[in-house]
């Protein structure tokens, strides 16, 4: 069995990424992808790709999954809808695939960590189908800011059968 196999053996796999994990920056600009997330099923991959998210969060994708969005985004979008031009530039140029070192680490970008308002402390959020990596401040300030309507979205969204 390679090294592999034998931490997938470790710990249980899944087909998402679910959890919350704070982790620091190191010097270097590199973020340590947490062991649950990158031995899922879903994560198993030696490349990730980080680009800009929404509400100042960066996206890390799986190359696997990354590919998955961007053909979506190339069948569904197009280049003659100036909206849609610029959706595709801001979410597809900054985007950076890095591979995972021997740790566990992937380096981010410094136009990524600027975005993002990434110094130091990091939290680093399973959301299904990607990670999300936050500055410990944005995200603190986000989640004070969207718990007092957690209930009131819960309610919108029923009608997905959940």
């Amino acid at each position: 069995m390679n090294k592999y196999g034998l931490i997938l053996s470790l710990y249980k796999v899944v087909d998402m990424f679910i959890g919350e994990y704070r982790h620091t920056l190191d010097d270097k600009g590199r973020i340590a992808i947490p062991a649950k997330l990158r031995y899922s099923k879903v994560g198993e991959e030696e490349y990730w790709v980080a680009t800009k998210g929404f509400d100042r969060c960066l996206f890390v994708y799986p190359r696997a999954e990354w590919k998955v969005i961007v053909e979506k985004l190339n069948e569904r979008l197009s280049f003659t809808k100036k909206d849609e031009r610029s959706f595709l530039r801001m979410f597809v140029s900054p985007a950076n695939e890095q591979a995972v070192d021997k740790q566990g680490r992937i380096a981010v970008p410094q136009s990524l960590r600027e975005y993002a308002g990434i110094q130091k402390d990091v939290v680093i959020l399973g959301a299904i189908n990607r990670i999300e990596i936050w500055s410990e401040g944005h995200w603190n300030k986000y989640r004070e800011e969207n718990e007092k309507s957690f209930d009131l979205l819960g309610e919108k969204i029923a009608d997905l059968g959940l």
